[in-house]
């Protein structure tokens, strides 16, 4: 009797076993095709807002004082970050990572005018013809989105500037690199 028991427990096990094996072949790839279209949505939200803001992807400088269009492109990026919490997958999360940064720079460019946006730009109160003023918080959220985030790493911080020196393949053709190096007294050292 006890190895039929025995041979009933392994069994058992071995079921449980199996069902596991086979919730998660269907988990995982669930999980992943889930995130893939999360990353999808937060690429898009992110394309969508700078498209908003710059009036259609208009490289015009600043954007257009529309109360609309600063409305539409905060709340997309504000859908983005809610996105953005619900990517799972951490090959997708660096993904997304690399979107918010291009998209980051394009705002930043956008936003980033010879002389700074004055009061007139934003007040209604200034404004001729009745227009609406832009919504302080749509302000925020898209001046906010455009800078570098406290706390976030630098790429370029973990750069091995020294063995790119020592390649030396950036001085090919490149003689004013060099030259502009060897003016810093801690490249030249270096070079």
């Amino acid at each position: 009797m006890p190895q039929i028991e025995w041979i009933s427990t392994l069994s058992t096990l071995f079921a449980g076993v199996s069902a596991f094996a086979a919730a998660a072949a269907i988990y995982f790839p669930w999980r992943t095709q889930k995130s893939q279209k999360f990353l999808d949505q937060a690429t898009l939200s992110l394309e969508r807002a700078y498209e908003a803001l710059s009036n259609g992807g208009q490289e015009i400088q600043p954007p257009a004082p529309d109360r609309l269009n600063w409305l539409t492109a905060a709340r997309h990026i504000e859908q983005y970050r809610r996105l953005k919490e619900l990517i799972k997958c951490k090959d997708h999360q660096l993904v997304c990572e690399e979107q918010e940064e291009y998209w980051r720079h394009k705002f930043h460019v956008c936003l980033n005018t010879s002389r700074p946006l004055l009061l007139d730009y934003y007040s209604e109160r200034l404004r001729p013809q009745r227009q609406l003023g832009i919504e302080p918080s749509s302000a925020i959220i898209i001046h906010d989105f455009a800078k570098w985030p406290d706390g976030k790493e630098d790429p370029i911080d973990s750069a091995d500037i020294d063995s790119i020196l020592k390649r030396g393949k950036i001085f090919q053709g490149n003689i004013g690199l060099r030259n502009y190096l060897e003016t810093l007294p801690h490249y030249r050292e270096k070079i």
